[in-house]
């Protein structure tokens, strides 16, 4: 996701670039409405929910789930009447996400693949928990709410911080399109239940921070180009060989 000034640099040392979008643009172009998802979910209108994300690949539901979790117990502790939706990314995970709930005390629901996509669960929350990838683009996308997070192995983190030499300013897509921390990050040894639970509770309870947010949001959204992205990425393979062809 190259920002526009990325772009202009790219251009000018001679590759020849064009930008047609983000796909994840057309993806989200029919995704449910708040109303829609809380409709197809079951949920009131008046109902606290929160979007609980903590894993895609095994190595999170070791790392990253029981931060999240547990951050989700503090916060359940301070707002009795929350319920914590988690979409289930693979069959495998239930086992162990269905274990961290008794664990954890929590009331939650796990949404399958089958029944309802994440898209529909996510939209229809008040705020997100999630760790970092490409779910925190698709929750920007849905305008709603959120906190991020991550965690590796303290011997992963301390070879590519020490020994690769890694230094990136940002982990989660929203922020690394505009280059400026438009969502919390806490990553690493800022990545404890305390201060992700902190930190939903502040967006939750602090208007101008969720409307801060959103407006992030935009400015991110207009970075990412307009519907039809698929298309006019297909238009440009077509008319590169075309061009090819007739040399």
């Amino acid at each position: 996701m190259p920002s526009l000034k990325e772009k202009q640099n790219t251009t000018k040392k001679g590759g020849n670039v064009t930008w047609v979008g983000h796909p994840l643009v057309d993806c989200m172009a029919t995704a449910p409405t708040r109303e829609q998802a809380r409709q197809a979910l079951g949920i009131a209108s008046a109902q606290l929910a929160i979007a609980l994300i903590p894993a895609s690949r095994p190595q999170e539901i070791q790392y990253v789930l029981p931060l999240i979790f547990a951050a989700a117990q503090q916060i359940q502790a301070k707002l009795p009447l929350v319920h914590f939706w988690i979409p289930l990314s693979l069959e495998t995970y239930r086992p162990p996400l269905e274990q961290a709930i008794r664990q954890y005390g929590l009331q939650a629901t796990i949404v399958s693949k089958q029944s309802h996509s994440s898209q529909t669960v996510i939209a229809a929350t008040d705020l997100a928990i999630a760790k970092s990838g490409t779910v925190n683009l698709e929750t920007a996308l849905l305008n709603v709410p959120q906190v991020i997070t991550y965690r590796l192995n303290d011997l992963t983190a301390w070879i590519a911080k020490h020994l690769l030499k890694l230094a990136i300013p940002f982990a989660s897509p929203p922020n690394l399109v505009l280059m400026e921390e438009i969502v919390p990050e806490l990553l690493q040894t800022a990545a404890t239940p305390d201060r992700i639970a902190q930190e939903a509770l502040e967006i939750l309870s602090n208007p101008q921070r969720r409307a801060t947010m959103l407006a992030g949001y935009q400015r991110m959204r207009q970075e990412l180009g307009t519907v039809g992205v698929c298309d006019r990425a297909a238009q440009e393979v077509l008319s590169m060989v075309n061009r090819n062809g007739d040399r």
